[in-house]
């Protein structure tokens, strides 16, 4: 009916940031598993595009990732990113 230990609210407290500290940090690694394997495969997962200014006009429009830095039509993107995951599965990444 009472609580005699004090101390147990806050030790529930402490385990549960020190448990979601190491989620978070087994997440973080595999976040950057996933994008070493991505570079060393020259695969584009970031998805995010801005349209490159310098393209000629008869050209079809240019796209360059903000991360990654890589230039392509937008299609390519979409191309890529499709078959990329299942090269990435197939490389056992995910």
């Amino acid at each position: 009916m009472f609580d005699d230990d004090f101390g147990a609210e806050a030790e529930a407290i402490a385990t549960a940031r020190m448990d979601a500290d190491l989620e978070q940090a087994a997440m973080d690694a595999a976040g950057d598993a996933l994008y070493a394997a991505c570079d060393e495969m020259g695969i584009c997962l970031h998805g995010i595009v801005m349209v490159v200014k310098e393209t000629p006009v008869a050209m079809p429009p240019r796209y360059r990732c903000k991360f990654c830095r890589k230039a392509a039509p937008r299609q390519w993107f979409t191309d890529d990113r499709n078959s990329s995951y299942a090269r990435l599965e197939e490389a056992g990444v995910l």
